[in-house]
């Protein structure tokens, strides 16, 4: 029986789906289906219910999914755990999170941190959200730092993989100034003149949020797609050098306001607010993992 077999596992019990885990596992689907066959072989049950779509877990599944979760774990924690001893890389805590929230919001987040734990050794994995969730089940990373919204839920089991409120965040719409510091690109609600529109990539977490806010209007926008890209940063910049309108985290681009090379492209309904959460799995960690923990448990945002 192989390490990797149970993260497999894992990755499928999370998605249910086997083409999107062999995707996540950067594996092709046979050599995925061969390795879910060889831990069934092994443990002598069947764990998936392959005639259902999507797939389910078949009562030893769910039952294995726990014990699977708490090996996959302990190994990591403890190979951690060892290598601190040793003064290895594992003395670092590992934290997964989107590129957005690694630039805007992590680094004065740490140093808050750092303030009241002193120098913490931390390593930052930026991710899409599927890879973000792979990566805190098979405790590739100590934590992870996510957006939160009723919207567009996790698929994480809240019990296994408690949160905690964070930081606060707002999405915003915004252009490049025109004449009277006016928005070069307004959003306007039913109009009949394509306004250019500079967006996430459509598998982005920041999509499914921003596709929530225009569904919710009553005058959806006249939208011509112009430019679609992952990263926060590469679309602020386009958005000040006028190519069109976005949304942003306010927390990435407060100087920007505050200089007037951006500004507000329609009113606050078009705005979306939402929390920073930190997650981590139920499983106990390293003495550093749990002194983290507890502090951001005493300092939780309401």
């Amino acid at each position: 029986m192989e390490l990797s077999w149970l993260e497999d596992f894992l990755t499928l019990s999370n998605t249910l789906n086997f083409s999107r885990a062999a995707e996540l596992r950067n594996l092709t689907q046979p050599t995925f289906s061969r390795r879910i066959r060889n831990l069934e072989n092994w443990l002598g049950v069947t764990l998936v219910d392959r005639g259902t779509f999507p797939a389910s877990l078949t009562a030893e599944g769910r039952s294995f999914r726990k014990a699977a979760e708490e090996t996959v774990h302990a190994l990591y924690r403890e190979r951690e755990q060892c290598l601190q001893m040793a003064g290895g890389e594992a003395s670092f805590q590992s934290f997964v999170t989107l590129h957005t929230i690694a630039v805007s919001f992590f680094p004065h987040w740490l140093h808050t941190l750092e303030g009241k734990l002193g120098p913490l050794r931390t390593r930052m994995t930026c991710a899409t959200m599927n890879d973000c969730v792979e990566n805190l089940v098979s405790g590739a990373s100590n934590f992870m730092l996510f957006y939160a919204h009723p919207s567009a839920p996790l698929r994480l089991d809240p019990v296994q993989y408690p949160s905690l409120v964070v930081g606060k965040e707002r999405l915003i719409p915004v252009s490049a100034p025109g004449r009277g510091r006016k928005p070069r690109h307004p959003l306007l609600g039913g109009g009949t003149k394509p306004t250019p529109y500079l967006r996430y990539a459509r598998h982005t977490f920041i999509t499914r949020l921003i596709d929530t806010i225009i569904a919710a209007q009553p005058k959806p926008p006249l939208l011509e797609v112009r430019h679609e890209n992952a990263l926060t940063l590469s679309l602020k910049v386009m958005t000040m050098e006028g190519h069109g309108l976005t949304w942003l985290p306010e927390t990435s681009i407060k100087a920007e306001l505050q200089a007037g090379s951006l500004v507000l492209a329609g009113p606050s309904e078009w705005s979306l607010a939402m929390e920073i959460r930190a997650y981590r799995s139920v499983q106990r960690g390293a003495r550093e993992k749990e002194r983290i923990w507890s502090l951001l448990h005493e300092s939780a945002v309401d």
